[in-house]
């Protein structure tokens, strides 16, 4: 009874990691949830059953051959992709099982082994996906990824069963409990990892939208004092073109030139920086560079936007995490230096900014799949190195290219961005 127990928890908990190996290659299935766990119950139910029936090798090639060919099907329908994902995972279950089973005993087709040596296979399984796990999200640069010092929760379950089989320390009975408390172990630490990782998205997800209800609040702020100041304009208009033609009767030219520069004056709104007309974009960039007016004592601004662009939130997000950094490291500088260019010309964005910074809160670090990165020193360095995935992320998806250049006391960052590229699919 006890080898049946530890047959279906470990094949839970296998169907489990397959689902984690799917979601690491191809992502989360946003549609058809209700199906998709009625083929993971199945394919349970048939797996663990022929399983313990027959314990025959081919028939159990083919059950798990279809079974995850099947789940992978329902994420996509390239014929290449469902035979990559399905035979990579497939190949590491079995090297998972060859390992587990063939260090300990001497397989024989049609021989029912202990499941002690399933479970031992289900836990390197474990550690399997947890490195692919980590390589792959690494490489998409993804803001969370699994702490990897989980990896010792499955490696030290093996060695203590290991420790138990060679000691002889327990009876089968006694091996037995203690595999299906590992496993449920291993599964509860994976599972509240996973409530972790949620967790921090979801903070991080809540800060950037409270971060955009700020900067549209902003906006919404600078149009208001605008309407305001034009209604005032209008009410007094009278009284302006009165004064307009006493001053041309007398043929002063200068002084109407000083009237109309101090209407101009008027009309201008000291919290609108950038007026480009792209309402998203000039909503973040006002809201950024007002914040950099506050703090800093040198801020220049170029924008040269269309009216209507697309991806405005993902060029938000761009904008917004580079300048938080460039107006925290001018604020630690006596010069207290930014400078943006940004222009957007045949599909082509170009964004410079420039900014003062001190040296020494600056560290370079050599990456094989991406050259030089800069980092910083800060205690914030965590949420830094978030903004700057997030940005990495971006000029990828747009085929761009981004270039960091500390020089004397200036720290520049240059991108460019093809966004026609990306509207026409390239």
């Amino acid at each position: 009874m006890l080898d049946f127990i530890i047959c279906a928890t470990s094949n839970l908990f296998r169907m489990y990691l397959i689902n984690r190996f799917i979601v690491v290659f191809l992502g989360k299935l946003e549609k058809g949830k209700i199906r998709e766990f009625l083929v993971y119950t199945c394919f349970y139910i048939v797996n663990t059953t022929l399983f313990w029936e027959f314990h025959t090798v081919w028939i159990n090639v083919l059950c798990n051959l279809v079974g995850i060919g099947v789940i992978v099907w329902l994420h996509t329908k390239s014929a290449k992709t469902i035979l990559f994902v399905t035979s990579s995972i497939y190949l590491i279950h079995a090297g998972c099982d060859a390992i587990g089973t063939g260090i300990f005993i001497n397989y024989k087709d049609g021989e029912v082994s202990k499941q002690v040596y399933a479970a031992i296979a289900v836990f390197l399984i474990f550690v399997c996906e947890l490195i692919a796990e980590r390589i792959i999200t690494i490489r998409r640069s993804m803001e969370t990824s699994p702490n990897f010092s989980l990896i010792f929760v499955p490696l030290c379950s093996v060695v203590v069963i290991c420790l138990l089989i060679y000691l002889n320390v327990y009876i089968d009975r006694g091996i037995a409990i203690v595999c299906i408390g590992l496993l449920i172990v291993n599964f509860f630490m994976l599972y509240l990892n996973n409530l972790l990782l949620h967790s921090v998205a979801e903070k991080y997800e809540t800060e950037m939208l409270r971060r955009k209800m700020q900067v549209y609040a902003s906006q919404l702020d600078a149009i208001l004092q605008n309407e305001e100041r034009i209604k005032i304009l209008q009410h007094d208009m009278k009284h302006h073109m009165n004064e307009l033609k006493l001053m041309a009767n007398k043929h002063d030219v200068v002084e109407i030139q000083e009237y109309i520069d101090h209407m101009e004056d008027f009309i201008q709104n000291p919290n609108e920086i950038v007026d480009s007309g792209n309402v998203e974009i000039d909503s973040v960039l006002n809201y950024m560079l007002q914040k950099a007016r506050r703090e800093l004592k040198n801020v220049i601004a170029n924008v040269m936007m269309p009216e209507k662009i697309k991806h405005s939130f993902d060029i938000n997000v761009l904008l917004g995490n580079l300048l938080e950094n460039a107006i925290e490291a001018a604020r630690q500088t006596e010069e207290k230096y930014l400078r943006v260019d940004i222009i957007l010309k045949r599909g082509i964005l170009k964004i410079q900014i420039e900014n003062t910074f001190m040296s020494e809160n600056i560290v370079k670090e050599k990456r094989k799949e991406g050259g030089t990165v800069f980092l910083t020193t800060k205690k914030a360095k965590e949420k830094h190195g978030i903004g700057l995935k997030s940005v990495r992320k971006i000029v990828e998806m747009y085929n761009g290219t981004m270039v960091v250049i500390p020089q004397n006391d200036i720290f520049c960052v240059k991108l460019i961005l093809y966004m026609s590229r990306l509207e026409n699919g390239i």
